[in-house]
């Protein structure tokens, strides 16, 4: 028989029992139930949106990386896929192993079937005092009611100091997590179009030997390590870049004859995505000691993706360089010296100018900055009108090429 009205208890006490209490196991109970539900598993946390809908709060993993990264792809541009999740585990692994690597923890909301809300990313450097926070994804039905705070808020709370990851538009948001803004490093996403300049790069330059990853020795392999940490003060594991199971990465290595030293490092990765677009390609890291090593380094990195000679009208060759798009991430201190080169790999014609004031005695007062077609143009002009509501085009952090490139015509930099 069902219990009536009377046997059950008053509305507003359900409720004010059922407010979550950080880090604790949600009490669901009521009268026929006075447990937790069957098969609960491990405990979780329970949470509120600002319109008050009900999500958990967990730990995950591969799985509900996978349930989202087309979206982080698709409705961010996130440079992601389902096996990022997977490669980050092993590159933040000195030993490779994913199950001993406890430098990487994902925190997922889901509601209450389950279904992934959004996700925050923590890793931690071994070499470092800090930890890292990004990326931070919502999706997209359920951003502005607080899931993304929340999940900052718990990530970070045990840690002691955090680095955030931070896109131009979530640097105003930094102060409610008691996190102070500051510049540690600085980087831009470009994108070159459909490049026409590959057959410019030049193949070798004397006094300097470039290896493939696949044919790297251990000794050599010490010496990419060394040098990757020398630029980022991280220790990655860079190998797993050629693992049987990314067979869409490339490493490709630059080594100064006669001392052997590794004077550079290139990485490629197909972005996969679930949508039968081709794949973006991202050249990242690309780290040399000089803009001409980079140069036959990013030569042998996009080798396999030029072969007009196989290109043929009843055969087209999609996967050609210069019909896809490359993504490249750019120190902000490096600027002046890989622009050109971005330059001459898109074979833009026609060089912009602009009105960017010196910084050092070898800066000069006009820059090119021609990275595609159209530089005087937005390269994502679904969001480019939120970055500037947020104050990115005034912003210190980002130089002016790089607000150029990005948000141009919103910016009204042309």
């Amino acid at each position: 028989m069902w219990p009536t009205e009377s046997d059950l208890e008053p509305l507003d006490a359900i409720i004010d029992r059922m407010n979550p209490i950080s880090g604790f196991p949600y009490p669901m109970k009521s009268a026929v139930n006075q447990g937790f539900p069957r098969g609960v598993g491990d405990p979780w946390i329970g949470a509120y949106t600002k319109n008050g809908y009900w999500f958990k709060l967990s730990w995950g993993g591969e799985d509900e990386w996978k349930e989202v990264a087309n979206e982080m792809w698709y409705r961010n541009e996130f440079l992601v896929d389902a096996n990022t999740f997977d490669l980050y585990q092993k590159a933040m692994s000195s030993s490779g192993e994913v199950e001993r690597n406890e430098n990487l923890k994902l925190l997922v909301a889901k509601n209450i079937r389950g279904e992934v809300l959004g996700l925050v990313l923590l890793s931690k450097n071994e070499n470092a005092r800090f930890s890292t926070i990004g990326p931070i994804f919502v999706q997209e039905d359920f951003r502005h009611v607080g899931i993304g705070t929340i999940l900052m808020k718990e990530i970070i709370q045990n840690e002691g100091d955090i680095g955030f990851n931070s896109i131009s538009y979530l640097l105003p948001t930094t102060e409610r997590f008691k996190l102070e803004p500051r510049s540690m490093r600085t980087f831009g996403r470009i994108r070159v179009k459909n490049p026409s300049g590959f057959a410019s790069l030049k193949e070798q330059k004397p006094g300097v030997t470039i290896v493939p990853g696949t044919e790297l020795t251990g000794e050599q392999w010490g010496k990419v390590v060394e040098f990757g940490e020398s630029c980022t003060n991280e220790k990655r594991n860079w190998k797993t870049f050629i693992e049987e199971r990314e067979r869409n990465s490339l490493v490709v290595a630059a080594f100064e004859e006669g001392s052997d030293d590794c004077i550079g490092i290139s990485i490629l990765r197909e972005i996969l995505n679930e949508d039968g677009r081709i794949p973006d390609l991202m050249v990242a890291p690309l780290y040399a000691k000089s803009t001409s090593v980079a140069e036959v380094l990013l030569q042998k990195t996009l080798k396999k993706y030029y072969n007009p000679e196989d290109d043929y009208d009843f055969d087209v060759d999609y996967l050609a360089i210069y019909r896809r798009s490359i993504n490249f991430f750019i120190f902000s201190s490096c600027e002046s010296a890989m622009f050109p080169l971005l330059k001459k790999l898109s074979g833009s014609p026609k060089p912009v100018k602009t009105t960017m004031k010196p910084t050092s005695a070898a800066t000069t007062a006009d820059v090119d900055c021609a990275l595609c077609e159209n530089c005087c143009d937005d390269a994502f002009p679904h969001i480019c009108e939120v970055w500037k509501n947020h104050d990115f085009c005034d912003m210190e952090w980002y130089s002016r090429d790089t607000k150029l490139i990005l948000c141009g015509k919103t910016c009204g930099f042309c």
